[in-house]
C-alpha cells in the first residue's frame, strides 16, 4: 500500500509518468477517443514526448472550474467533498496509480468534469443517467486504487457541469471491470519490459506518428512495394475530399442565392438575417470591421490587429 503526498507539480508529473492513471486506462483498454494504447506505450517508454497541455484552453478551464463545480455540488447536495493532494498506488499491481480530484467523508472518490456535453451524456434532473464509458472506467480505476490501500470504497461519484448546472452519477464498483483494469495494467508493463510495441491505431495516431518523426534521422528510405496501395487510397480519398468540398461550397452558394432572392422582398433590416426551410436554417451575420489599436508613442500612426469586416454564414 502506498499513499504518497504530492510535493509539487513536478513530483505529480513524475508519479503519473511511472504509473497507469485514471486518464490512461481508457487508452489502455482501447475505448479512448483521444489516445490509443500504442501512443500510451510510446509515451510511457519515453519514445514519444508527452504533450504539454498546460497552455491548452480546455485544460486550463478544467483547472480553474473544478473547484467551483465541487463547491456547487457540495452546496446543492450537502456533499462533504475534500480536495485530494495525495497519490494512490496499488503495490499489488506494479505501475498502477490514481490522482483523485475529490473524496467524500465516506471515502467515495469524486471525479469532476466541466465540459460534459455531446455524445454519451444523458441526464434526468440532477441525475446523470448516461456518461461516456471512458469516464466511468476512470472512476472504477480510482475505486480500485483506494481499495488497494485498504480503503473501503464501494462506489464513486461522477460530477459534471451539464447545461450550466452540476449533475451527478453514483458509479458502483464493478468487480469484473476492476479485474480487467488490473490485468490490463499488468500486461501493459510486461509488454514494456519485453519491448513488445503494440500496433498503432491509424484513426487516432496520425498526429502522434507525425510527431515521432521529429525524433528520427532525416534520410531517404524505400518502402516495400505492398505500401503502394496505401498511396493510391490516400490520393483517392484526397480527390473525394476535394470534390465533397466543391460540392459543399456549390450547395452553400445555391442556398444563399435562394435566401438572397427572398430577402429582396423584405422591408425590414436587423443585425442578423435568418432564412428558414422547415427544420433547416441559414444564419447570416455581419461582423463589424476592427480598425486595430493604436499603441506607444513610437508607433503613432500604425495599428495592430486590424481586420476588415466580414460576414459569417451558418447552415444548420
Amino acid at each position: 500500500m502506498a499513499i504518497i503526498p504530492v510535493r509539487d507539480e513536478a513530483h505529480w508529473h513524475e508519479l503519473r509518468a511511472a504509473n497507469i492513471g485514471g486518464s490512461d486506462v481508457a487508452a489502455l483498454l482501447g475505448i479512448s477517443p483521444y489516445k490509443s494504447k500504442w501512443q500510451l506505450w510510446m509515451e510511457k517508454t519515453g519514445k514519444l514526448e508527452v504533450a504539454d497541455l498546460s497552455t491548452n484552453t480546455a485544460v486550463q478551464a478544467g483547472t480553474f472550474l473544478e473547484s467551483g463545480i465541487a463547491n456547487w455540488a457540495s452546496h446543492r447536495w450537502n456533499m462533504d467533498l475534500s480536495k485530494v493532494t495525495d497519490y494512490y498506488t496499488a503495490e499489488d499491481v506494479a505501475g498502477m496509480g490514481a490522482s483523485l480530484d475529490y473524496i467524500t467523508q465516506t471515502n467515495k472518490p469524486a471525479e469532476i468534469k466541466w465540459s460534459a456535453r455531446g455524445h454519451g451524456w444523458q441526464y434526468d434532473g440532477d441525475k446523470i443517467t448516461e456518461a461516456p464509458e471512458y469516464y466511468l472506467i476512470q472512476v472504477q480505476h480510482q475505486i480500485a486504487c483506494l481499495n488497494a490501500n485498504g480503503i473501503e470504497a464501494d462506489s464513486g461519484w461522477l460530477i459534471a457541469l451539464i447545461d450550466n448546472e452540476p449533475r451527478r452519477m453514483l458509479v458502483p464498483r464493478h468487480d469484473g471491470v476492476v479485474a480487467a483494469i488490473r490485468e490490463a495494467i499488468t500486461s501493459f508493463w510486461v509488454s514494456v519490459i519485453a519491448s513488445q510495441e503494440p500496433d498503432p491505431d491509424f484513426s487516432l495516431d496520425g498526429d502522434a506518428i507525425a510527431k515521432m518523426f521529429g525524433t528520427l534521422p532525416m534520410a531517404e528510405v524505400e518502402l516495400d512495394s505492398d505500401a503502394a496501395p496505401l498511396f493510391a487510397k490516400y490520393l483517392d480519398a484526397t480527390a473525394t475530399e476535394k470534390l465533397a468540398k466543391e460540392s459543399k461550397e456549390a450547395l452553400k452558394a445555391e442556398l444563399l442565392y435562394l435566401g438572397a432572392e427572398k430577402l429582396k422582398g423584405s422591408n425590414q433590416s436587423t443585425e442578423k438575417a435568418i432564412v428558414r426551410c422547415g427544420d433547416h436554417k441559414i444564419s447570416i451575420s455581419t461582423i463589424a470591421p476592427n480598425f486595430g489599436t493604436e499603441v506607444t508613442t513610437e508607433m503613432v500612426g500604425t495599428r495592430i490587429n486590424a481586420r476588415k469586416g466580414y460576414q459569417t454564414v451558418r447552415i444548420s
